[in-house]
């Protein structure tokens, strides 16, 4: 009896809790996107024709600077390696912005602020 008495508890302690996180309204990805952090450098140096732009990486444990090639593709390089810090002062290689974007707060006629992705 002790042991159908404590699993009918435990099973009511579970439906209690699920029940209550299902009900919690989820917070949008926009409001507070996770930041692109790397956890391991590519080693290979990548041809310069195939990398269309980079963000960069430097608030995560392995700061880094994220190459993106023409396939979209992103690859976490060291920041410190020669041909990295060649690649970046090149004029023709775009610093693309990062997950992160600003907000701005505007205020509409009717009713409270609205949040909108500043581009930038």
């Amino acid at each position: 009896m002790k042991v159908s008495v404590a699993s009918l508890f435990l099973l009511i302690l579970i439906l209690a809790t699920t029940s209550a996180l299902r009900g919690q309204e989820r917070i949008p990805d926009w409001v507070n996107p996770p930041p692109t952090c790397c956890l391991t450098y590519h080693e290979k140096v990548l041809p310069r024709k195939l990398v269309v732009g980079y963000k960069k990486a430097f608030n995560c444990h392995l700061p880094a600077i994220i190459f993106i090639t023409k396939r979209n593709r992103e690859i976490c390089t060291n920041p410190d390696d020669k041909w990295v810090q060649k690649y970046i002062k090149d004029p023709k290689l775009s610093l693309q912005p990062s997950r992160v974007s600003a907000v701005d707060i505007l205020r509409s006629e009717k009713g409270p602020p609205q949040l909108f992705n500043s581009p930038r």
